[in-house]
């Protein structure tokens, strides 16, 4: 039985939708409202249960037709007050009071929300109806009625009470029942509630409401300049998204609220509808580019942050619609993408805590959107009609936001102060570095110094043994000049060590001379060939006599290491092949790219190629940096400042060192240098 029951009512549901016309066309059934009895202990009552409702999708209805429509039974009776959402349709409502013998004649009907375009209020001339109906009459007309304007449209200078809330006095019958009936039109969203209050308890909710508006719109204000100077103060373009957010809140709700019609009473309604509505729009606009600094989604998500900034635009443009028909379009969509602008966050913060634990900021953040989450849910679903649109004592979405903003706020506090710290660490490390790096350098040239006093030692003694003669042999004597030799590059590489960090600084001085590529490459060989067995090397130069401007003795310390590392780092048994040659920039540019630029000068290129175990390609694109040294070094004496220092040197000089190895076949590092033209190096040598 329980499951046919269910059977049953899922059919009934299902056939309900096509059931309307049928049900419209069928005579109406006897559905009373119960009039609201204001009794004399009556102080607070809401007006839900007490109110049939009659809806114009057609705009044509006046009140003659509603009051013939209502004899005829077609207004339907309503129980909670329910949202219409954004609708050009036209709502009437009867509300249907009763004040019984003794209960106080005066009393305070007060209709929202503030936002509402048009609330024409049609109220019985007591003084000629009794029961609503006019004497002599069989049922009321429209002319037995007068018209109070209210609404956003209506200056709240010419509206019976001055209020946040759509308010005026009423004075009712004793012991007859009155109706009265409202007709909303609205380009916002329709979400109507009523209350009747007494004079007095009117009174202290004005002041417990204008107390919570005011805290709400004072802590946004404090946000919003504090939160502005330290983003202006640290330059944070996050901090400044953030402060545009809680601005937009503010302004919105300032006009949606109804405090600025209450403080500028003369406002017009046009003005206020492009307030609420474009703030609402900028609203979204801000907080899209605020997460798109708070998750830094330039970073981590480039796709999302365009998708972003396209929504913002949007959004902006869209703007121009608040106050046109079209905002019935605009602001659906606009709240369908915060929405999901909303969820995203959600899941992008829920990430962002579970990467980093330690982070205390990220747990705000989801925090905040949860909040918001919640608060955006709650109003849509009582603005569509989803919930009772007097559910909640305060605007969800309102209260929402604020405990939004403040958590955020939290989040983006922790955020500076971990922003601060790690700045401070990092100037600590930054000082502390270049304390360290001033001592080395100190270290360095006390150590370079200490060099050479030994290095002078020995060359000034091998300079007194060939000039005492005790050597006469020819061979000794040569031994003996390259004692000479040696003693003097290692003199040069200690002064060139010692402007090791003038070089990194950019401010090492070369002293380019006249210098052919012969003449080059014997500084850069001379002494190498002592050191190991001769016929190893195989050097080949084309055009040797080939005028060059480079600092020779760098240029030889460069070249040198990188024979010198073939050497050591290739099989004893195999050779080195030291290759030279000037070559046409067109040639090598069309071999390598036709088409390529004319260009008239010439450029050096210099070939080490060795046949050692190689490199990988990853070790070969940390070639050049400062202590890195090739798998393939593995058992060999070095500091890995030698190709350091020579690239260093090659880029001094406008050239590019590149490798080519290929793992157990040996390596090919290339320089190439710009080669000046003949004339220039000739203008050079004419000058000394």
């Amino acid at each position: 039985m329980a499951r046919l029951a269910v059977l049953i009512a899922c059919l009934a549901l299902a056939v309900l939708p096509f059931a309307g016309p049928a049900l419209a066309d069928a005579p109406p059934a006897e559905s009373p409202v119960e009039p609201l009895r204001l009794e004399a202990a009556t102080s607070r009552a809401t007006l839900a249960g007490h109110f049939a409702r009659l809806i114009d999708p057609e705009r044509r209805l006046d009140l003659a037709d509603v009051l013939q429509a209502d004899a005829q039974g077609r207004m339907e009776p309503g129980g909670d007050f329910r949202g219409a959402g954004q609708t050009r349709d036209i709502h009437w409502y009867r509300f249907d009071l009763l004040r019984p013998p003794g209960a106080p004649a005066d009393w305070i009907l007060e209709m929202g929300e503030p936002y509402i375009d048009h609330l024409d209020l049609f109220i019985p001339r007591t003084a000629e109806v009794r029961n609503g109906v006019a004497a002599g009459a069989t049922r009321p007309v429209a002319r037995d009625y007068r018209l109070v304007r209210l609404g956003d449209f209506v200056p709240r200078s010419e509206r019976p009470m001055n209020t946040r809330m759509h308010a005026l006095p009423l004075s009712l019958p004793e012991g007859e029942p009155v109706s009265l009936y409202l007709r909303v039109d609205s380009v916002s969203a329709i979400r109507l509630s009523a209350r009747l209050w007494s004079p007095v308890a009117y009174a202290g909710h004005q002041t417990t409401d204008l107390l919570f508006q005011g805290l709400f719109f004072g802590v946004l204000g404090v946000l919003s300049l504090g939160y502005f100077a330290l983003g202006l103060l640290l330059r944070d373009e996050a901090l400044l998204a953030y402060t545009s957010y809680v601005a937009t809140v503010f302004t919105y709700y300032l006009f949606a609220n109804g405090i600025a019609g209450v403080l500028l009473p003369d406002l017009p309604g046009w003005v206020m509808n492009m307030a609420v509505g474009g703030s609402g729009f900028l609203g979204f606009s801000a907080a899209l580019l605020m997460w798109v600094y708070i998750l830094d989604l330039r970073t981590h998500a480039p796709l999302l942050r365009r998708c972003y900034q396209g929504l913002a635009l949007l959004a902006l443009l869209a703007l121009p619609t608040t106050v046109t028909p079209l905002y019935a379009i605009s602001n659906p969509v606009v709240t369908v993408s915060a929405l999901v602008v909303v969820v995203i966050a959600l899941v992008l913060t829920a990430r962002m805590t579970w990467l980093y634990p330690g982070d205390l900021s990220p747990r705000f953040y989801l925090a905040s959107t949860l909040v918001s989450l919640a608060g955006l849910l709650l109003a849509q679903l009582a603005l569509r009609g989803l919930l009772p649109a007097d559910a909640f004592v305060a605007d969800p979405y309102q209260t929402a936001s604020l405990l939004a903003v403040l958590i955020l706020g939290i989040g983006l506090a922790l955020r500076i102060g971990r922003l601060q710290a790690e700045r401070l660490r990092a100037r600590e490390e930054t000082a502390f570095a270049t304390k360290r790096a001033e001592e080395q350098r100190t270290f360095v040239a006390m150590l370079s110094h200490e060099f050479r006093t030994p290095l002078a030692s020995i060359d000034s003694a091998a300079q007194m043994i060939e000039l005492s003669g005790a050597v006469q042999a020819p061979s000794a004597l040569n031994r003996l000049q390259r004692v000479r030799d040696i003693t003097r590059k290692m003199a040069e590489l200690v002064d060139l060590f010692l402007s090791a960090d003038a070089l990194d600084q950019g401010a090492l001085a070369l002293n380019p001379e006249p210098v052919t590529l012969g003449r080059m490459l014997e500084e850069a060989l001379d002494g190498l060939a002592g050191l190991v067995a001769e016929s190893r090397l195989a050097v080949e130069v084309e055009r040797p006599d080939r005028l060059l401007m480079v600092d020779t003795p760098f240029m030889a310390v460069a070249i040198g290491n990188l024979v010198q590392n073939a050497l050591r780092y290739s099989p004893p048994e195999s050779p080195v092949r030291v290759s030279a040659a000037v070559v046409d920039i067109d040639e090598a540019a069309d071999a390598r790219d036709p088409g390529g630029r004319d260009n008239d000068a010439d450029e050096v290129v210099i070939r080490v190629s060795d046949r050692g175990l190689g490199m990988s390609l990853e070790e070969v694109e940390r070639i050049g940096s400062i202590y890195f040294r090739a798998s393939s070094s593995r058992g060999t004496k070095g500091s890995g400042l030698g190709l350091y220092m020579t690239q260093k040197i090659i880029s001094a000089h406008g050239g590019v060192l590149t490798v080519e190895s290929t793992p157990g076949a040996g390596s090919v590092f290339t320089i190439r240098l710009p080669a000046a033209p003949a004339e220039t190096v000739g203008d050079r040598l004419a000058a000394q």
